[in-house]
């Protein structure tokens, strides 16, 4: 794999190693062994300034490796190279026993992370639009103004989007999932309340 990523050619590269789901396995088995450690570690007690310590160090390490980027070929960034820093900052912040995690775990940041996806899906398309308009209607609009103007609206958007479609579409293939799940259980269903 790694010589066949050496090999691809410049123009390739993203075609190849960056979106194609098949390369990006390695990626999802990455995810698999990281959940398995996770759990062998979720309930081990860190002390809060340990925690931290960690937390701060995984920071560190992502910068580090962000800040080398730029040596390394394209071809690795756009596929293994930050596996050990993400992987790292994913079990560390999972864990939620230092101080940053806890400044993370803000009601607004939660709010935040939560919209994340549709504001992913949606900030394109706003920009797109917004320079679409200012090129028809000749607008002269400062960048200090169109910035948190387009941002604003995008995170609006993001949230009438998770608020209105996602969690009620989350929750419909739920219940359709648990009902199947009901239905398929060889004894019917359990009551949870009852005692041997």
């Amino acid at each position: 794999m790694l010589a066949g990523m050496y090999l691809t050619n410049e123009e390739q590269i993203k075609a190849y190693w960056y979106v194609n789901p098949f390369t990006r396995l390695p990626d999802f088995f990455v995810g698999v062994l990281l959940y398995q450690f996770y759990r062998s570690l979720c309930n081990k007690k860190l002390s809060y300034s340990t925690g931290t310590l960690l937390e701060a160090g995984a920071v560190a390490l992502f910068l580090l490796f962000f800040l080398c980027a730029a040596d390394i070929p394209k071809v690795y960034r756009y596929s293994c190279y930050y596996w050990l820093p993400v992987s790292l900052i994913i079990l560390i912040f999972a864990l939620q026993q230092g101080g940053i995690s806890r400044l993370l775990s803000n009601r607004f940041l939660i709010i935040g992370g939560e919209i994340s996806y549709s504001f992913y899906l949606i900030h394109l398309f706003i920009i797109d639009a917004y320079m679409r308009m200012s090129a028809h209607y000749h607008w002269q609009i400062q960048w200090t103004i169109s910035v948190p103007v387009i941002l604003c609206i995008t995170i609006i958007l993001s949230l009438l989007s998770f608020y209105y479609f996602e969690k009620p579409a989350n929750k419909w293939v739920k219940r359709i999932f648990t009902k199947k799940t009901i239905i398929n259980q060889p004894h019917g269903i359990i009551n949870k309340n009852t005692t041997n």
